[in-house]
């Protein structure tokens, strides 16, 4: 008989940045993104996580993943730290996705801002976005020709 409503425990090493059974790191990698997809609001940097309301928006994804999964997420420690590393990474990639499907560099930071943002994302952050990524110090010398 197969047991139904258990969490499935997740378990990381010292050291490790994920657990060491596949199925674990699997399970952990893909119930964090989807918490951060729901829950975490898309910053320019990781660094604005640390400060002021970040740290409270990341700890909300952690407790959704606590919730889903057997992990302790309440002490610091390498369980934590794994899935802070995931969140890390999820949060990069989905500036990198949402830089690739919505900024046209063709476009003045003017016609930029007048779009709709993405769907899931607050105008506020929309806004920081396209300013971060106007910004020539943000650009790569050479690769990018940014009208804004």
């Amino acid at each position: 008989m197969i047991k139904r409503g258990n969490k499935l425990p997740i378990q990381v090493a010292e050291g490790k940045k994920r657990p060491d059974v596949p199925l674990q790191a699997a399970k952990l990698a893909s119930e964090t993104g989807v918490a951060l997809r729901d829950k975490l609001p898309i910053y320019t940097s990781w660094k604005l996580y640390e400060k002021d309301g970040g740290p409270v928006e990341v700890q909300k994804v952690l407790d959704k993943v606590a919730n889903r999964l057997d992990v302790d997420v309440k002490n610091d420690g390498p369980s934590k730290s794994a899935c802070t590393d995931i969140i890390k990474k999820g949060v990069k990639q989905q500036r990198y996705h949402l830089k690739r499907k919505y900024f046209d560099e063709s476009l003045t930071m003017e016609q930029l801002l007048a779009k709709e943002p993405p769907p899931k994302m607050k105008k506020e952050e929309w806004i920081e976005l396209v300013k971060y990524w106007c910004d020539p110090k943000n650009q790569v010398h050479g690769l990018r020709h940014c009208f804004c």
